[in-house]
């Protein structure tokens, strides 16, 4: 078998805004063989960004694109290819994008090979230690700090749809302390008591790290959180590990780190309660499974990110599958059609959860009118 192509479909919602929303467009990847056999992926990052790394033509023989290493490869030496993709784009990139795009074509080879051998990708990763998975619903917080009735609505719907836990991020919240108390007193209040509830910063307190440690512990304390995620920026480990020390609640990160170098210093030096790598910008199946396996050993929890499409969902799924020290589900329920409509299954909640997927490979197929109608034009 040979990689005969590797398509990008960049796609787009309309009036994207500069909002930590990655439902409003994404980079859609497809890599073809001579048996007819096609694997899928996503990359999230900015879509005409990828797009550009996987079809550069080459400039050095560390800046090349990744179209032209895979062709003719064959789509079974998936790990071979990676460190093959990576090393090729050590001129343009040893995180961000570079490794974005590599996420979402080695997504697809794993697909490729499931699909081949007509099994699961959870079979291809040793297993499933669990045929489902508990969703977390995840949501943003609004842009405008008094807009409380909004969380509070959201909320409510959640524990109505039957989730168990639930995450409100980005938006407003760690401007100002006591608009951050309402925010997520709301949030408590439309869960109920019992419902676990997480909050995400978004890197807000990354310049105040004393003041990080008293807005959490004051939370927590007037909330319950279950967590707090992303209070400071991935880089800042030594603010992680300030955090983590002084406050009761978890600590938590890692959807804007990359690759088994970087969770191997958030773990053991940034003192992380959970890693947090996303699939589709952190390595893909190749990384995040040596990732999973890196924080079992240290007997840390794995959440993958995500917050995109259902391509993503089942990716995760898989990856919880096959992970011992995995159980939580990212669910994103923002209101967009990328996020419900890009694959034809679906995976719904069902008494707080998720179903694993058993058909070959990841288990989604493309919807193509979908891809036709949120195609961009660059």
């Amino acid at each position: 078998m040979e990689i005969t192509d590797v398509t990008v479909h960049t796609l787009s919602t309309a009036g994207v805004e500069a909002i930590g929303d990655g439902t409003q467009d994404t980079a859609v990847i497809e890599v073809e063989t001579d048996e007819g056999i096609t694997g899928v992926g996503e990359a999230d990052s900015s879509p005409a960004v990828v797009e550009s790394i996987v079809e550069a033509p080459t400039s050095h023989v560390k800046a090349r694109g990744l179209e032209e290493i895979l062709l003719g490869r064959d789509p079974f030496d998936v790990e071979v290819l990676w460190e093959e993709m990576f090393e090729a784009t050590y001129f343009f990139g040893r995180k961000g994008a570079a490794i974005n795009a590599i996420s979402g074509v080695d997504m697809a080879l794993w697909d490729i090979k499931g699909k081949a051998t007509g099994k699961p990708l959870y079979k291809l990763l040793g297993g499933a230690h669990r045929d489902s998975a508990r969703a977390y619903a995840s949501t943003l917080f609004p842009e405008d700090p008094t807009d409380t009735g909004a969380v509070l609505e959201a909320a409510e719907r959640v524990r109505d749809d039957g989730f168990t836990a639930a995450k409100f991020g980005w938006g407003a919240i760690g401007d100002d302390p006591r608009a951050d108390h309402e925010l997520v007193g709301a949030a408590r209040e439309g869960l109920g008591p019992d419902a676990d509830l997480m909050v995400d910063v978004g890197n807000a307190w990354d310049d105040d790290v004393k003041g990080a440690i008293r807005e959490v512990q004051a939370l927590d304390e007037a909330h319950d959180l279950y967590w707090v995620e992303e209070p400071v920026r991935a880089e800042n480990i030594r603010g992680y590990a300030r955090i983590s020390e002084h406050c009761r609640t978890r600590i938590v990160g890692g959807e804007e780190e990359y690759t088994t170098d970087g969770f191997r210093t958030l773990l053991d030096d940034g003192r992380v309660d959970a890693v947090q790598p996303d699939v589709a910008r952190s390595g893909g199946i190749t990384q995040l499974r040596r990732i999973a396996r890196m924080a079992a050993d240290r007997g840390v929890p794995f959440i993958p990110h995500g917050f995109s499409t259902d391509i993503i969902v089942a990716a995760n799924l898989h990856l919880i599958a096959a992970a011992p020290n995995a159980s939580l589900l990212e669910y994103c329920i923002a209101d967009s059609p990328l996020r419900w409509n890009v694959v034809k299954e679906e995976f719904p909640v069902v008494d707080g959860r998720v179903e694993v997927p058993t058909e070959p490979g990841l288990g989604v197929t493309l919807d193509r009118e979908t891809l036709s109608k949120y195609a961009t034009d660059h």
